[in-house]
């Protein structure tokens, strides 16, 4: 039976958490005048602009959380730019994605980054040369948490969702993927955080960049 692979992409390809942070301290600052706590920023992760912007800043029209959400993301996109040294795919992360388009692996990301981020991504990456870039899922509005990202993924890559190995970072992320009953989930994350997400439950691997990624799942068809 041939396996699939979903990516989540921020913090899993690409290590861009710190980004993140100061971003929504710039945000937080400029419409809360505060910065965000670390209590606030543990639960962002996984979660769609919408929903962070409703935690932080109460009930709103669409319309107005989708403004406050470009102008947030406008805000990271800038830092990515200012901080090119670390603008770039995680480790190792060319070289498997190389072999695993080499073995024709059907893949694709499924993130809750928003389009703009999504097409920065792409043209700042190159994904496409890995990628069919129109597989990519992205917070569009239709997506209420990562399960149903997940469910489309699979969908678009042809595979069913019991046969697909999830990469993610984020507890909330390995959460949704565990719920999903898929075949394998890998999870990335610093050395600190080891043991916390061997412990997780449907955590099968733990690594801390892909010079660490297992491609055996994929030979044993």
């Amino acid at each position: 039976m041939e396996k699939g692979l979903l990516f989540d992409f921020n913090g899993t390809m690409f290590f861009d958490s710190p980004k993140h942070k100061i971003a929504w301290d710039v945000f937080s600052e400029k419409y809360r005048g505060k910065p965000i706590s670390d209590d606030e920023m543990d639960h962002m992760h996984g979660q769609t602009n919408a929903q962070i912007i409703k935690v932080l800043m109460g009930e709103m029209s669409d319309e107005e959380s989708e403004k406050l959400s470009k102008d947030k993301e406008a805000l990271y996109r800038e830092i990515c730019l200012q901080q090119p040294e670390s603008f770039h795919l995680a480790p190792g992360l060319t070289e498997v994605l190389d072999q695993l388009k080499m073995m024709q692996v059907p893949m694709t990301i499924c993130t809750a980054s928003i389009k703009e981020n999504v097409d920065f991504f792409v043209s700042s990456f190159h994904l496409d040369k890995w990628f069919d870039v129109n597989n990519i899922i992205y917070d569009d509005g239709t997506h209420s948490n990562k399960i149903s990202m997940f469910e489309d993924g699979a969908k678009r890559i042809g595979v069913p969702l019991s046969n697909c190995m999830i990469v993610e970072d984020s507890l909330s992320g390995i959460a949704f993927a565990h719920a999903c009953h898929v075949e394998k989930i890998v999870a990335i994350t610093t050395a600190d955080k080891i043991e916390e997400y061997k412990n997780m439950p449907g955590v099968d691997e733990v690594i801390q960049d892909y010079y660490q990624f297992d491609l055996s799942f994929f030979q044993n068809k």
